[in-house]
């Protein structure tokens, strides 16, 4: 009976292709309802349907290269991803209408091809083609998942694994068959993987200590050549990509204070909440901080693997060893933060580190049993029917968890009310689950958000901007301006604030400050439409259009229309002034 499961078990899930085409139903099912999902104002607001112009012009390929993914104005910025830059700018060739939907089904189809990738790298390392199965099964629906699928801009992990996987599978092949076209194919998918996310600058950590843990340290010296060879493509390509990355940005890591060390020292606690999300997720939140997130499962967890290792049948120390430095490497460089900042740990974070606990798990192998149960579990075969049926309830439970979390992604009021919960101690959540409550027109809620937020942090940025607005809505023009003005003290480059300032002016008739406010908004901010559109109208209004005219042309160079009224006055100055 046994054997007959095991059977249906290889026949139904593990001939050919039917482990591909499971791992992408199962991903499918559990993320089918995050297609209805809209956004949920934390950067995709930004990189996705705010930056649609731009990104639906495919002329604009090259210049993804050269600035950071915010498009920050006057340079700089800090996260230089151009790679991710092309995904977005491949879902808006299908049209405004269709963007959300098309961006959350990206999603889904890159988090399936990372699984299918993790799936063959496990083969390739010589992982039982059941064992590597069922923990990619596992893991393609962990919850822990969803901060990277449900979310539209967490993808940047599923886009790295996608390119980092390839890359070790082609530096195995390289080791094995020593041909140059594997090495080839392994730096490009490095050099890929750089321009994606710069977490991808540990994989030569992970390929030297591959090495160094299962070929051995006699191996590296009598193959010195090989790995000379290595090592100069990743110092060539890590120092081409360091180049480009400094031109763009200016810095060494981006246009933020940052002290990396001490950083890395107050927020290695992180570690530990964050071990107890891979094995009990049940403790999650779409926006943590370390002041909220528990140490129990953490410590639970430590403790559980503990027991294991120390009633382990047969350890692999060297599977061991190879899972605990892919977690602590792959996380490594999320400890790194800015100064000014409340230090936030996203889940998608932890997309790529968590893969370091399937070698651990293999490498703990199977506990020490009692006599009385040895006796019952006396085959190979019984074995694997209770690593199978243990497997399955797992997934159920799992898939269970995840399903339920989408709906905090579900939109901006779902997404930010689970942050304030789960995270109560953070300004940034209260503020920006005001201005959700803001954007639906319910002020009295917003303001006392923006308010909490104040209470919590009082130089919090843009909670006075958006108490500005809230006050200016009720034309309370004195206390809003008052509020813009408090914004501007601590937040002197937001061109939001200033843009504002320029609207409450002109509301109040004082028309020459609200045109050196949109002016100083389009200093800071030259691609802030916006402005460039209210300075349009107001030249207009004035009959001003010599003044006029180079906004006017600036709105048609970016492919907006202009109302036909303008159009025709512009077009009659022309003709008069004989251009």
């Amino acid at each position: 009976m046994i054997k007959e499961i095991e059977q249906q078990f290889q026949k139904i899930f593990l001939k050919s292709w039917y482990p591909l085409f499971c791992i992408a139903l199962a991903i499918f099912l559990v993320y089918s309802s995050t297609l209805l999902s809209d956004i949920v104002y934390l950067d995709d607001n930004v990189l996705i349907t705010g930056q649609y112009q731009f990104n639906q012009d495919l002329t604009n390929i090259s210049q993804a290269f050269k600035e950071d993914i915010f498009r920050t104005p006057q340079g700089g910025g800090t996260f230089y991803r151009p790679v991710e830059r092309l995904s977005f700018m491949l879902d808006a060739q299908f049209g405004e209408y269709a963007l959300i939907f098309v961006s959350h089904l990206s999603n889904i189809l890159l988090h399936i091809l990372a699984m299918i990738l993790l799936y063959l790298f496990l083969l390739k390392i010589n992982i039982k083609k059941e064992i590597a199965f069922l923990f990619v099964f596992i893991f393609s629906v962990h919850p822990l998942t969803a901060q990277t699928v449900a979310f539209l801009v967490g993808r940047n992990d599923s886009l790295l694994a996608i390119f980092v996987f390839p890359s070790l599978i082609f530096f195995i092949d390289f080791l094995q068959k020593q041909k140059y076209k594997y090495l080839i194919w392994h730096f490009i998918f490095y050099a890929i993987a750089l321009f994606t996310k710069e977490t991808a600058v540990v994989i030569p950590v992970i390929c030297s200590l591959y090495l160094l843990i299962f070929a051995g340290f006699r191996q590296i010296i009598i193959n010195y050549k090989f790995c000379l060879k290595l090592i100069s493509g990743w110092f060539l390509i890590t120092g081409l990509w360091f180049v480009i990355r400094l031109s763009v940005l200016g810095r060494f890591i981006g246009n933020a204070e940052y002290n990396i060390f001490l950083s890395i020292y107050k927020n290695l606690p992180s570690l530990l909440p964050a071990t107890g999300k891979v094995f009990l997720p049940f403790d999650l939140s779409v926006f943590p901080v370390m002041k909220d997130m528990s140490l129990v499962y953490g410590i639970i967890s430590l403790i559980f693997l503990t027991i294991w290792f120390i009633l382990s049948e047969k350890k692999n120390l060297k599977l061991i060893g190879f899972g605990l430095s892919w977690f602590f490497i792959f996380i490594f460089l999320t400890l790194v933060k800015p100064i000014s900042t409340v230090p936030e740990f996203s889940e998608n974070r932890i997309y790529m580190p968590m893969f370091g606990f399937i070698f651990v798990i293999l490498g703990l192998g199977m506990i020490k049993l009692p006599l009385v149960l040895k006796e019952k579990i006396n085959s190979k075969e019984s074995k694997k029917i209770i690593i199978l049926f243990t497997s399955l309830i797992l997934v159920l439970i799992l898939s269970t968890v995840t399903i339920y979390r989408n709906q905090y992604y579900k939109d901006k009021f779902n997404f930010w009310k689970n942050a304030t919960e789960t995270s109560p101690s953070f300004a940034f959540n209260h503020n920006n689950l005001g201005a959700m409550q803001y954007l639906n027109g319910d002020f009295k809620n917003a303001e006392m958000e923006f308010k909490k937020a104040l209470e919590l942090n009082p130089e919090e940025k843009m909670a006075h901007n958006n108490l500005g607005l809230i006050y200016a809505s009720q034309n309370k023009f004195a206390s809003a301006e008052d509020e813009y003005k408090k914004e501007l003290e601590i937040n002197p480059n937001y061109d939001n604030a200033y843009y504002n300032l320029g609207l409450l002016y002109f509301k109040e008739s004082k028309f020459k400050e609200a045109e050196k406010s949109w002016q100083t908004t389009l200093m800071i901010n030259p691609n802030y439409t916006d402005a460039i559109k209210s300075l349009t109208l107001y030249y207009y209004e004035q009959n001003n259009y010599k003044e006029l005219l180079p906004y006017a042309n600036e709105l048609y160079r970016r492919g907006y229309e202009l109302p036909p009224e303008i159009l025709k006055a512009l077009q009659t100055y022309i003709k008069n002034k004989n251009f």
